[in-house]
């Protein structure tokens, strides 16, 4: 079983193009490729965005084999990031949450930003790591896996703090 399912560009293809991709290349041309899986997009409400300067509060609900029990998040001045910590870009999860509460999307790959500007963090571990930073620094976390508390700060992550396997459809807008 291979380790890597990357493709790679073969040396035909490097003489016949004269140039050679990049590994981000190759992944970004593996992202645009189509899939034909047969599922459609499942068709989401898409709210008028709040007027610039003005959030809303989103429920974010654990996904079927997730974890957690959900929360709230409310972006405000100075803590409105959505930041996605997903690789390759912002993650359809992020997106979303952005979308509705009014936050900043923002690729935690790209740049950096402090724990203090972050309203909630995406990610995307299954393992020990990642899972448990956020909470730690006091940032909500939701992960897009099914995964539940685990690895050396596992003792940081509350059903306060953190939510799993979630998707876009498990995110709503709270009404007041």
């Amino acid at each position: 079983m291979p380790l890597f399912r990357r493709k790679k560009q073969t040396e035909e293809q490097v003489e016949k193009s004269g140039v050679a991709e990049t590994p981000a290349q190759e992944d970004a041309a593996e992202v645009a490729e189509p899939t034909d899986q047969g599922a459609a997009e499942p068709e989401l409400d898409h709210p008028e965005p709040p007027p610039a300067g003005t959030y809303r509060k989103v429920r974010v609900w654990p996904g079927p084999k997730g974890w957690g029990k959900g929360f709230i998040i409310e972006p405000k001045p100075g803590k409105d990031l959505i930041y996605s910590v997903t690789g390759g870009g912002i993650h359809p999860v992020a997106a979303r949450i952005a979308e509705l509460s009014g936050g900043r999307a923002f690729d935690g790959f790209k740049s950096k930003a402090d724990f203090d500007e972050i309203a909630v963090a995406v990610i995307d571990c299954g393992g020990t790591a990642r899972i448990g930073v956020y909470p730690m620094k006091g940032v909500l976390t939701v992960d897009i896996h099914g995964a539940s508390p685990s690895g050396p700060l596992m003792r940081f992550i509350t059903e306060e703090n953190f939510v799993s396997g979630v998707t876009v459809e498990t995110i709503e807008i709270v009404e007041d």
